[in-house]
């Protein structure tokens, strides 16, 4: 709302034609769905949220910190164009660019400059947002547009929130020897751990020079949302896929 020169958004899993552990609106290619539904599926999407899918520039889903700016000349990768090389993030200026990146418990980036019209979207798992994808991002877009961290908007979508997100001790410890003083730890069963995905990627956007009263934070566990929203871990893996999306209007 702060932005009304952008349009975004992040999908339920309400609302399409796939059937199953699928049912209804699954929007991940990588999943063992008729490819098909996946583009009735997405048609729906953009029919509701307003843009139209040959516009969409579809993130390629590597689990790294890449980040690439994108154009017109790249709408339709992903879609009805070859994929991008591998990459997580995407930035870009040009009005009626759709970034769109895919998750199931991972967390989207949206990061906003008002002063150049510029956006920059990601997704980051938790090696991405161990392996600072925000800082990644923030940096990406002051090289390329020249923002100034200080004015930029971050949103953070749902994803799997800290009492649902249990790992070993051994990523616990990266985390921990990562982002040293902040409380993103408790302790679960013997050898596991719980991680706070929220606050570590709040804590990199603040690093990073964003204003922490600049970043929202959707606070919606995936996990728990079972009704609304697909969770690969709640379903070990038998289950779809959302989409964020971002674009200059």
């Amino acid at each position: 709302s702060a932005a009304p020169w952008i349009g975004h958004g992040f999908s339920s899993r309400i609302g399409g034609v796939s059937t199953g552990c699928y049912a209804s609106l699954n929007l991940s290619f990588t999943r063992p769905d008729d490819p098909e539904l996946v583009r009735q599926n997405y048609r729906i999407f953009a029919r509701a949220m307003g843009f139209d899918t040959e516009a969409m520039v579809m993130d390629s889903f590597a689990h790294g910190t890449t980040v690439r700016r994108v154009g017109r000349a790249d709408m339709g990768s992903g879609w009805s164009k070859e994929p991008l090389p591998s990459c997580d993030g995407l930035i870009t200026d040009e009005p009626g660019v759709v970034l769109v990146t895919g998750h199931a418990d991972c967390n989207a980036y949206y990061c906003c400059d008002a002063a150049h019209h510029a956006v920059g979207l990601a997704h980051a798992g938790w090696r991405g947002t161990l392996n600072r994808m925000g800082t990644r991002l923030v940096d990406a877009m002051r090289e390329a547009f020249g923002s100034d961290p200080g004015e930029l908007i971050v949103g953070i979508s749902p994803s799997i929130g800290f009492e649902c997100f249990e790992v070993g001790t051994d990523v616990a410890d990266r985390f921990e020897a990562a982002f040293p003083g902040l409380p993103c730890r408790r302790e679960g069963a013997p050898g596991k751990a719980y991680i706070d995905l929220w606050s570590v990627a709040a804590c990199q956007f603040v690093e990073a020079g964003v204003r922490p009263g600049h970043i929202n934070i959707a606070a919606v566990c995936t996990s728990c949302e079972r009704e609304r929203l697909y969770s690969h871990r709640r379903d070990h893996g038998e289950t779809g896929g959302m989409a964020a999306y971002l674009t200059v209007l």
